[in-house]
Parts: C-alpha cells; sequence; structure tokens
C-alpha cells in the first residue's frame, strides 16, 4: 500500500481532500455546494472534492451533474470493441 510519502505531494493532498469530502458525506452519493450551480457523484471529481467541508451538502439540489463528474462517469466503462468482432 502507498503511503503519502510515495505519492508526493500532490497525490497526498487529494487524497485527504476526498477523505473529507466522504467522510462529510457520511458514506457517499451526490452531493453540493449551496454556492454552485452544479451537484457532483463522483468521488474522483477535483472540483467536487475542493468543496470546503462546511459546505458540503448530501443530495442534487435540484442542480445539474458536474461536467467533470459526467466525463468521469463516462471514462469507467469499455472503450470501442474489445472482440474485435
Amino acid at each position: 500500500m502507498a503511503t503519502d510519502k510515495d505519492k508526493g505531494l500532490l497525490g497526498g493532498a487529494t487524497d485527504s481532500l476526498r477523505e473529507t469530502t466522504t467522510g462529510a458525506l457520511g458514506g457517499g452519493g451526490p452531493w453540493h455546494s449551496p454556492t454552485s450551480d452544479v451537484y457532483h457523484n463522483n468521488q474522483s471529481c477535483q472540483t467536487g472534492n475542493s468543496i470546503a467541508p462546511e459546505n458540503i451538502r448530501r443530495g442534487t439540489g435540484d442542480k445539474s451533474l458536474c461536467g467533470e463528474c459526467e466525463r468521469l462517469n463516462g471514462a469507467g466503462g469499455p472503450v470501442g470493441n474489445l472482440t474485435g468482432l
């Protein structure tokens, strides 16, 4: 398992933000900030992870999905025709 020292400064800071966001949400699900026009649902979203813990709210807030989350969500599936058929 990699430590913060192994990840470098940016990797460790990113993990800390993600843990803060996840902890504030108490287990996951969509989240948003009342000062933003979008909600987030991907734990790898840098924008969603940069919300100050005191500004994190559960749910979508009747807002649109963040573009970064949308791209990250779409990147998780298979790419192209991997079977060659």
